[in-house]
């Protein structure tokens, strides 16, 4: 499918949860393969629940509550346990190494 979408050279790639069903090594096949064709001529929107991933590969994140924009920007400035907390009901932990960002969910 994704070769499909790229071979229409249109400017936007729309993916819906594109790692989905996918292990672990799949799912950094695809999402490096996307990284790899972004650019300017390729803009990528996604939707992630893998806030891990998310936090790895967007350059820009923005989370959404009931379709309204409650938080944008860096991963750094979206995922937040303070963010997580509110809007997922979760308690995570927070780890950044390398610019990239690491949620933890942790055991109540």
């Amino acid at each position: 499918m994704l070769a499909r979408a790229l071979a229409q050279e249109a400017p936007i790639l729309l993916l819906d949860e594109p790692t989905t069903a996918l292990d672990l090594g799949r799912q950094q096949q695809v999402l490096d393969l996307v990284d790899s064709l972004r650019g300017d001529d390729l803009t990528v929107v996604s939707t992630m629940h893998d806030l891990t991933l998310a936090g790895q590969y967007a350059d820009r994140l923005v989370l959404l509550d009931r379709g309204t924009v409650v938080a944008e920007g860096s991963a750094t400035d979206v995922l937040s346990t303070t963010n997580l907390a509110s809007y997922y009901g979760a308690s995570v932990r927070i780890l950044e190494e390398e610019g990239r960002v690491f949620v933890l969910p942790l055991r109540r």
